[in-house]
């Protein structure tokens, strides 16, 4: 992957918009990394956000504390989840958001681990009254490629 610091000006632009967008204050270099049509932000060396959309990494979730609108899956469904499926309603058992067609939204187990991150294309009061149906689209989960390429960039960190 070919990567490059930002400039002091565009590493302003992107900061301000994770702020705007996540309600997070963060500092750092950031490096820019693109492969296959895909865009990667590394902030201090961790893999932090993906896409132009700025969808955060499950690394920079767990490292920053974020909170994130989300759901929370039966035990059922952890298993395909971080297998790469994408996530119906009856796996959901507990609403943590508003969760409108195109929100990204973080996915977590019972014990409260978060284990994917997806983004919605049924609205939450839809999947309540019709309580089937796929909720969202998996766009990142545990041992995926962009964990992995978190975990070889922050190895020794203890994520």
């Amino acid at each position: 992957m070919q990567k490059h610091f930002l400039s002091e000006k565009e590493a302003r632009k992107i900061l301000s918009e994770i702020k705007n967008k996540y309600k997070i204050e963060i500092q750092g270099r950031i490096e820019v990394g693109k492969e296959k049509k895909e865009i990667y932000y590394f902030i201090d060396g961790v893999l932090s956000f993906f896409s132009d959309d700025l969808i955060p990494t499950l690394c920079f979730i767990r490292k920053y504390n974020l909170q994130l609108p989300s759901v929370v899956v039966d035990e059922g469904a952890v298993k395909h989840i971080v297998n790469g499926a994408d996530l119906f309603v009856p796996g959901i058992v507990q609403y943590d958001c508003e969760c409108k067609e195109g929100d990204i939204v973080l996915v977590k187990t019972k014990t409260n681990i978060p284990i994917a991150i997806i983004k919605v294309i049924l609205d939450k009061e839809k999947a309540l009254a019709e309580k089937k149906g796929k909720f969202g689209i998996n766009l990142h989960y545990l041992n995926d490629k962009i964990w992995e390429m978190c975990n070889e960039r922050s190895s020794g960190s203890n994520l």
